[in-house]
This record gives C-alpha cells, sequence and structure tokens, in this order.
C-alpha cells in the first residue's frame, strides 16, 4: 500500500472511530491495530484538521443528502454519513 493510501485508510478509521463512540483502545482491538499505531494517526489527524481549518459543522435545515456540483455541471448526491475523508477527496475532483 502505497503512503497517500495508507494515510487515507488511517484517517479513515480515525473518523469512524470518532463516531462510534467506543474508546481508543476497544476500537484499535476490534480493526487489528496496536493502541500507540492507532494513537499516532489519532494525533496526525487532529494535527492536519488544526493545520487546515478543517470542516466547520453547519446546524441548519436538515437533508439526507450533500449535493456537490462539479464545474462541468455533474451533481453528486452522497449521504450526509459519508466519510470527511471521502468528501475531501471528491470535492478536489
Amino acid at each position: 500500500m502505497i503512503r497517500k493510501e495508507r494515510k487515507d485508510k488511517m484517517f479513515f478509521l480515525v473518523e469512524q472511530w470518532e463516531q462510534s463512540g467506543q474508546s481508543q483502545r476497544s476500537f484499535a482491538m476490534a480493526n487489528g491495530m496496536k493502541l500507540y499505531t492507532f494513537r499516532y494517526w489519532v494525533n496526525k489527524y487532529r494535527s492536519k484538521e488544526q493545520a487546515t481549518g478543517g470542516f466547520v459543522q453547519l446546524n441548519g435545515p436538515c437533508s439526507t443528502n450533500l449535493l456537490i456540483r462539479y464545474p462541468n455541471g455533474i451533481e453528486l448526491h452522497v449521504p450526509l454519513s459519508t466519510p470527511v475523508s471521502l468528501l475531501k477527496c471528491l470535492i478536489r475532483m
């Protein structure tokens, strides 16, 4: 696995953990990782979010989908539960 793929995979796992309500220890064990490895990626993810400003949570009218409209006119509807890392990839396309 190349570096970017590994980073994306680990950031995806960190986002899953944040939504799971589990402790870092139990989440790491459930996903076959050593606790210190998982903590490394949590810290890396958090420092990246602080450095880039990250996404801001919006509170407003509830919807079930998010719309991404590309300059060529293509529209992509994705569920609100889509992980932030995937949304970032889709926005950069």
